[in-house]
């Protein structure tokens, strides 16, 4: 990073400071977002196209606009300790509802009946055409977000979800996107 960056990045950060000491803490005055950060569900839909209930492909639009505004955070803010770890967390979590969500329009187009239960419905999706790498890689995630529930956690988690394991959600999305798409188009 250069000088002219730095410079700019500390203007932001003591603008933002002084404008959380200015404005009163019960203020109804919000910052706007930048346009562009999140994207629109309309610019989103071609993305899932391939989902077949109108309902579920707009409800995942919307949940993939949150992790455009997680995305954004992680990017641009210095967030550290248990914060950035819950962060990271609730992405994995909400990354695991789409693939979730996915799965169980994927396998009716199949005419599959699918489970109450993820774990058992990624079971069923490599005699279905899915690669056994997308399946390990839609497990791990299942994994990572199996720690849902606080009450059940057994081990300190401040530090338990990274940057990997959010780029890993991520990309894991991404590519089971377009392989499901693929796997759709070519039944066609």
């Amino acid at each position: 990073m250069n000088s002219n960056s730095n410079h700019r990045i500390t203007t932001i950060s003591n603008g933002l400071r002084s404008l959380e000491q200015y404005l009163p803490r019960n203020s109804n005055i919000n910052i706007p977002i930048p346009p562009g950060v999140i994207r629109t569900v309309d610019e989103l839909l071609n993305e899932y196209s391939f989902i077949s209930d109108n309902k579920l492909r707009k409800n995942i639009c919307y949940a993939v606009e949150s992790l455009d505004f997680y995305k954004w955070l992680i990017n641009r803010f210095n967030i550290y300790g248990p914060v950035s770890s819950y962060l990271f967390k609730t992405g994995i979590i909400l990354v695991d509802m789409i693939v979730e969500a996915i799965t169980r329009d994927f396998l009716k187009q199949k005419t599959i009946n699918p489970s109450n239960k993820h774990s058992k419905n990624i079971s069923k999706l490599s005699p279905m055409g899915v690669s056994e790498k997308m399946c390990v890689s839609i497990k791990i995630l299942h994994s990572r977000r199996n720690n849902i529930h606080l009450h059940l956690v057994t081990d300190l988690e401040a530090n338990k979800y990274t940057l990997r394991d959010w780029n890993h959600s991520i990309l894991c999305l991404r590519a089971y996107r377009e392989h499901i798409r693929e796997l759709i188009k070519n039944k066609s």
